[in-house]
């Protein structure tokens, strides 16, 4: 597949790579960073990669809907105090943490101070 940027006339090849396991027809979001809202402690994860913010006093647990692929990122800023677990890692107050969805659960990659 092939996109052209219509202002800088600079095209982009896209392939799909030879695989014949899991469903006939894969679901592949464009790689690009978007805002999802975390609303009543519930997030979608459903870009690569997926920007979210909590901010609490207290510990919170995020429920997350998943639906991408492996090898996935939640890249999760909690300007709170307390802690953010999300499927069970815990993401630390006044810290940005990366995570990567493996199909099973999140690996958590890194973390960083909130710059401000």
């Amino acid at each position: 597949m092939s996109y052209i940027n219509m202002k800088s006339r600079r095209s982009f090849d896209f392939f799909a790579p030879y695989n014949e396991e899991g469903e006939r027809c894969v679901t592949t979001v464009f790689p690009i960073a978007i805002k999802r809202e975390v609303v009543d402690n519930k997030l979608v994860h459903d870009c690569n990669p997926t920007l979210a913010e909590v901010n609490s006093a207290t510990a919170v647990t995020v429920q997350v809907e998943i639906t991408v692929q492996p090898g996935t990122m939640l890249i999760l800023t909690n300007r709170g105090a307390g802690a953010a677990t999300v499927k069970g890692v815990a993401c630390d107050g006044k810290k940005v943490t990366t995570l990567m969805w493996d199909g099973n659960g999140y690996i958590k990659l890194g973390e960083s101070a909130i710059s401000e």
